[in-house]
């Protein structure tokens, strides 16, 4: 990212796993996964308001 000059805010979500947005949406997903689904969603909503 720093090659092309973008910027980006990783962000880790505790206790989810890779494709928790797929997992987190399954009814027999991880809490976790939920809770970093939801999450993922608002920051992705809230990113794109703001272009």
């Amino acid at each position: 990212m720093m090659k092309v000059g973008k910027v980006y805010q990783p962000v880790v979500y505790d206790g989810a796993g890779h494709g928790f947005m797929r997992a987190g949406e399954d009814p027999a997903g991880t809490a976790d996964n939920k809770k970093a689904r939801l999450a993922g969603w608002e920051r992705v909503k809230a990113i794109l308001k703001g272009l």
